[in-house]
């Protein structure tokens, strides 16, 4: 039987009388629903009401004679629906939703009638679960006559059921123990028992119904079958178990289904692999699978119909793992009469597996690309180690540093001995693309001119006296591949700047007392305290070498210069040597003042001799002022004290100290830009102060 539900039929809050009848005379109904014109639902009506307002009054409105009645929601199942016996109203209302929009309307009579059916079909489905049921059941009511009396029961006490139902309880026992039960309405669990030479087992319990009770109930079994059944149940168990573990401890997926595809047991490979649990799986046929959108196609139709062993590739269509791609195999279990009776499907997700060579490439690259980024940022790290960069010039140094260091330009560094122009250049070289290869250094300076050539070119077997048999390789080719550091290039003679343009322009070299060119693929960096430019000007260095070599021009200014740096130095400097001897000695801060307020025209390297020889040879912990040099011990008050030979006016003194400033920076920085930056005024007064004092640059140098 199907409910009729109505939606057409109902009245208006704004109609008439005469038009609610009409609407009556329509159904079959005594009472419809009323609503407004908004389509809310306000009541019912009833038809007796209509009739006899009818008659009294013709023109009264509906909304007059409403009377109110709970509807339902439309996702609500209407046989959950309450009646009262007492209750007129033959329909039950109906909304869309708690604004109670009207939706319509079940027929309540209907209803009574599904709902009696259902509980006739309830009666039936219990009947044959009693009867299916091993224990024997046997029921009786408040007078102790049988109304419950299964095949189980019909077995155990050796009487028919025809016989049996309806007639009281000691006619299948004489002991009427149920009737025991009835009488104390007590549960009794476990009461051994011998009953038509059965040795039973049996529960008795009462039947309570709204606190009275109704009858008694007794539930038995041959305690002979329980044994049998519990030493079979603890032989399963163990197979069971036993199967359970090898089939979770498989990596695969795996799933079993049995002659009809309904799956019967699942593992938890399986549920990974196809995003699905083995509660809402299992039950489940592969066709209802595949109907509700999992995925589209199924190992174990293939392999029930044809049975023999069947793979298939399949998609996920849905879910947590919607497109993955998965190789499935179903293999038939045949039982001893050669008919198929189950199906086990082996699940792999390939696409996981073509994933993760994906993955691998990927992630080989990917770490080639870390291993890269790491190696920068060591070399990064490292240049801390030894480089102090806290002043804005210096940072600005090693960020142009860093940034040249990805490309193979010639470079050229500039500044005081002592300023750390190879450490520089060094941390270049490490922060390249070449960082792997060679990085040689020679000092121009430091070798003599006749055996210069030689080591930066080297030479074939006999070339000079003394020269080996096979000859030698020269620096450009001990630094192919990596990095040549020209330290003092100023000092290299004019002769050999010839031959290092070549070099440079060419990439290629001739050793001494060859022919042969060689080609050499070089980053040259150099580095001089010299002023290049007054020496192009003097004629003692080649101007096209040092356009060559000037491509970049690092400039790195002395440490009276980085006074922000100072402080770090010294403690870094300290630390460092301390390390190096397993000392722990400390600078006093009388100490530290009157290091900060030396000029160290030495820079870098004297601050360092002059740390290390304070931690080697003071004997105490601290150091004090009287550790330090005599003409340190002294320094701090020269500094602060101007010497005069004799009183003249303010105003000349300030002129003789602005000449002499000026002069000594035109002979140090040449132009006058550079002069005007050190000096901290505008370009315009240097220029300005040198008319006025008649100063030529060639007199200031």
């Amino acid at each position: 039987m199907v409910l009729t539900f109505l939606d057409c039929f109902f009245l208006k809050s704004n109609q008439r009388i005469k038009d609610g009848i009409k609407l009556f005379m329509k159904t079959k109904s005594n009472t419809l629903p009323i609503v407004s014109e908004e389509g809310q639902y306000l009541g019912l009506i009833v038809l007796k009401d209509l009739v006899k307002h009818l008659l009294k009054e013709e023109n009264i409105l509906m909304k007059d004679l409403i009377i109110w009645h709970e509807p339902i929601l439309a996702e609500a199942n209407p046989l959950n629906v309450e009646f009262d016996e007492m209750d007129t109203i033959d329909i039950v209302p109906v909304i869309k939703t708690e604004n109670m929009e009207f939706e319509g309307f079940y027929i309540k009579e209907e209803i009574v009638t599904l709902k009696y059916e259902k509980h006739r079909e309830l009666v039936h489905e219990l009947n044959q679960v009693i009867n299916s049921s091993y224990n024997g059941i046997l029921a009786i009511n408040s007078e102790g006559n049988i109304i419950v009396y299964n095949t189980a029961a019909e077995r155990i006490m050796g009487k028919p059921k025809d016989k049996v139902f309806g007639k009281h309880i000691s006619y299948v026992d004489p002991d009427k123990a149920l009737l025991d039960t009835l009488k104390t309405q007590e549960v009794s669990v476990n009461v051994k028992r011998v009953i038509n030479g059965y040795d039973i087992l049996s529960n008795r319990s009462p039947l309570i119904y709204e606190g009275r009770c109704i009858g008694a109930v007794g539930v038995f079994v041959d305690r002979s079958d329980i044994e049998k059944v519990s030493y079979e149940l603890e032989s399963y168990k163990k197979l069971s178990k036993e199967l359970n573990d090898i089939l979770e401890a498989s990596y695969d997926g795996l799933y079993i289904c049995d002659k009809e595809g309904r799956v019967i047991r699942v593992n938890s490979s399986w549920e990974k692999i196809c995003g699905l649990s083995r509660e809402y799986t299992i039950g489940k046929t592969a066709q209802e699978l595949i109907k509700d959108g999992w995925y589209d196609n199924s190992a174990a139709l293939l392999t029930l119909k044809n049975k023999e062993v069947s793979t298939t590739m399949l998609e996920i269509t849905s879910g947590p793992k919607k497109g993955q791609i998965i190789m499935a195999t179903g293999t038939p279990i045949f039982d001893k009469n050669g008919e198929l009776d189950l199906v086990v499907v082996n699940v792999r997700d390939i696409t996981y597996l073509e994933h993760l060579k994906t993955q691998l490439v990927e992630t080989m690259e990917l770490s080639k690309r870390y291993a890269t980024e790491l190696e920068e940022i060591r070399l990064q790290a490292k240049k801390m180690e030894d480089i102090v960069v806290r002043s804005p010039e210096m940072q600005r140094i090693m960020e142009l540093a860093i940034r040249v260091s990805k490309v193979d330009s010639t470079v050229i560094i500039t500044g005081e001995s002592g300023v750390g122009k190879d450490v520089i250049a060094k941390k270049i070289h490490y922060l390249s693309k070449r960082k792997d290869k060679s990085y040689i250094k020679i000092n121009c300076g430091a070798i003599p001119e006749h055996l210069l050539e030689s080591e930066l070119f080297g030479y074939e077997g006999g070339a000079f006296t003394g020269a080996k048999k096979e000859g030698k390789l020269g620096m450009f080719e001990l630094a192919s591949g990596g990095t040549l550091f020209l330290d003092e290039v100023g000092d290299l003679p004019l002769c050999l700047q010839v031959k290092l343009l070549r070099a440079i322009q060419e990439k290629e070299i001739v050793r001494v007392g060859g022919v042969k060119t060689i080609k050499v693929d070089v980053r040259l960096i150099s580095a001089t305290n010299k002023n290049l430019e007054l020496m192009i000007r003097e004629g003692t260095f080649r101007e096209d070498l040092f356009y060559r070599l000037n491509v970049v021009n690092i400039q790195i200014p002395p440490l009276r210069e980085r006074k922000e740096d100072m402080e770090y130095l010294l403690g870094f400097m300290l630390n460092k040597h301390n390390q190096n001897y397993g000392l722990n000695k400390k600078l006093a801060a009388p100490v530290v003042e009157r290091l900060l307020s030396y000029n160290w025209p030495g820079n870098i390297r004297e601050m360092e001799n002059m740390i290390e020889r304070l931690v080697v040879l003071t004997d105490e912990e601290q150091i004090q002022i009287r550790h330090l040099p005599v003409f340190l011990q002294e320094e701090l008050s020269a500094s602060k004290l101007v010497t005069l030979n004799s009183i003249i006016p303010l105003k000349d003194a300030i002129e003789e100290v602005e000449q002499q400033l000026i002069r000594k920076a035109l002979d140090k920085y040449v132009t006058t830009r550079k002069v005007a930056k050190m000096l901290g005024v505008n370009q315009s007064t240097v220029v300005r102060k040198i008319k006025q004092y008649s100063i030529e640059k060639h007199d200031a140098s």
